[in-house]
């Protein structure tokens, strides 16, 4: 017997796409629902949104969405979601970024964004993962060297990097807390600025003892067992590089003109 395919968030969601459109264990599935879940508690209705999402896995979230959602392929998400603001102001408008996003093409989108007040909230996904295509540089490419002979680490830390350019909101999570990130894009629309919430979301996360990926459930405890909740941490001290365990929280909460760092 066929039944309908239901799913709890269907006014924000096209229940066709899941529950294949990313992979099990994926945090931008959890990210999405966190997203709409504060939407509902922020009483945002769908046609007071505009999401943007970029290239890669995380193009997806614009497709699955039932609410004016656009996805940009040349990298400039920012610059796409600022215009839209400014032709909808009255929208809440939230930019999806990934590495190739961020790094890549759009990074200086980001850094022209320095204390414009610009009404945006920005969620960035960590997934580590940086693509080549032949002979073409990339983020992480060494100045005149091969790709493959640098660092995998990311280059930035991404909350210092938001402080630069007047973020009002800064804040990291994991999937694995899926409440606290509703929690911080819920704080993140009551801001008239720029709000960053980074999300550590490894795309594939290996046990280098068996040389296998974890399955979902296992990402759970390597999320759980590498970080740490510490709240107004300072910024220059979560650099993702140190190898130390990863600090969550929210970093920065201000209204323009003030720090409560």
């Amino acid at each position: 017997m066929n039944r309908d395919r239901f799913h709890p968030d269907h006014p924000f969601l096209y229940a066709d796409f899941f529950p294949t459109v990313w992979c099990a264990g994926c945090g931008i599935g959890t990210v999405v629902h966190s997203f709409i879940e504060a939407l509902k508690a922020s009483d945002i209705t769908p046609r007071e949104t505009g999401v943007v999402s970029g290239m890669g896995c995380s193009r997806k979230i614009s497709e699955c969405l039932k609410l004016p959602s656009f996805s940009v392929s040349d990298g400039r998400v920012v610059d796409f979601s600022v215009q839209y603001g400014l032709d909808h102001p009255a929208h809440q408008v939230v930019a999806f970024l990934n590495n190739a996003d961020f790094l890549l093409t759009g990074a200086e989108d980001f850094l022209q964004l320095r204390n414009s007040g610009h009404r945006l909230t920005i969620i960035y996904i960590n997934n580590f993962i940086f693509n080549t295509a032949g002979d073409d540089g990339f983020p992480m490419t060494p100045y005149r060297r091969k790709s493959f002979d640098g660092s995998a680490d990311l280059p930035f830390n991404i909350p210092l990097l938001a402080s630069s350019v007047g973020a009002e909101y800064i804040a990291r999570w994991t999937p694995l807390r899926a409440g606290w990130i509703k929690n911080a894009l819920m704080e993140a629309f009551q801001k008239k600025g720029t709000a960053v919430i980074e999300i550590i979301s490894p795309c594939l996360v290996y046990d280098s003892e068996s040389r296998r990926i974890l399955d979902a459930a296992e990402r759970m405890q390597f999320y759980d067992g590498r970080t740490v909740i510490q709240n107004f941490s300072p910024l220059n001290k979560l650099d993702l590089r140190e190898g130390k365990k990863i600090v969550l929280g929210t970093f920065v909460d201000s209204a323009p003109g003030e720090d409560k760092r």
